[in-house]
């Protein structure tokens, strides 16, 4: 079974996001009780030191901020905690945007009950039974905690300017459209963003075939991949020499 979520991009592709496996989240989980837990002992030698014993004091400055950790963090920080930013996953919607301040509050108060007063048991199950792996928090709130999607660069996305005595593979890429570009260009990104997904090469393929039959040409022996850059490259130093 594929649980891979779908984010569709402005091109209306299909981008795959994995959710974060059981162990990416306790490591993560791990990390952020090592980072509060040594804050918390900081303060209170630093509290010691200073003599002060107030009760008021420790609550401010330490029970509060332990409290509140994971949900200003989410929060603030694109739904990454110092764990997850280390672990490389986020709090993400369901459809891959960023959750609301609701959706976050909801995960944050059933961590009280996924994590805390079950010590952790509870949301090890949910994560590991459920197909997008949520635990109860996710799934009151509709999010989920994803892989971060690496980033495509500028330079991969833009094509340089062609020179003059450049001769394209593929003159009939002229009579290609604006949006069949844009597709193609949107079906390049999705390969770059996961190089290693089956759909995202199944894809070039039909896009492929399609501009193939489009443009009356035979079967390409170049790959997938190739001919789609090549189509792009060719179409652009087209209408930019004779001005579309």
């Amino acid at each position: 079974m594929d649980d891979r979520l779908q984010i569709q991009t402005a091109q209306n592709v299909a981008l795959a996001v994995a959710p974060a496996g059981l162990g990416e989240r306790i490591l993560a989980w791990a990390a952020d009780t090592a980072l509060w837990v040594g804050y918390a002992l900081l303060l209170f030698w630093l509290l010691g030191r200073a003599g002060a014993d107030a009760e008021w004091l420790v609550v401010l400055l330490v029970a509060v901020p332990v409290l509140l950790y994971h949900l200003l963090f989410e929060v603030f920080f694109d739904g990454q905690t110092p764990g997850k930013r280390l672990l490389k996953v986020r709090v993400a919607r369901l459809d891959g945007a960023q959750p609301t301040l609701g959706q976050y509050l909801v995960r944050w108060l059933l961590r009280f009950v996924d994590v805390t007063m079950t010590s952790g048991t509870v949301a090890v199950v949910a994560v590991g039974v459920t197909r997008r792996a949520q635990r109860l928090g996710d799934l009151a709130a509709g999010t989920t905690v994803i892989r971060q999607r690496r980033r495509v660069r500028l330079a991969e996305v833009l094509y340089p300017p062609t020179p003059p005595e450049y001769v394209p593979a593929v003159p009939e890429a002229e009579a290609l459209s604006d949006a069949d570009v844009q597709t193609l260009r949107a079906v390049l990104v999705r390969l770059r963003l996961s190089r290693r997904d089956r759909r995202s090469s199944a894809l070039a393929d039909r896009a492929k075939q399609a501009i193939e039959a489009k443009l009356s040409l035979g079967p390409s022996p170049l790959p997938a991949p190739e001919f789609l850059e090549t189509v792009v490259r060719d179409h652009t130093a087209l209408v930019d020499r004779y001005g579309g």
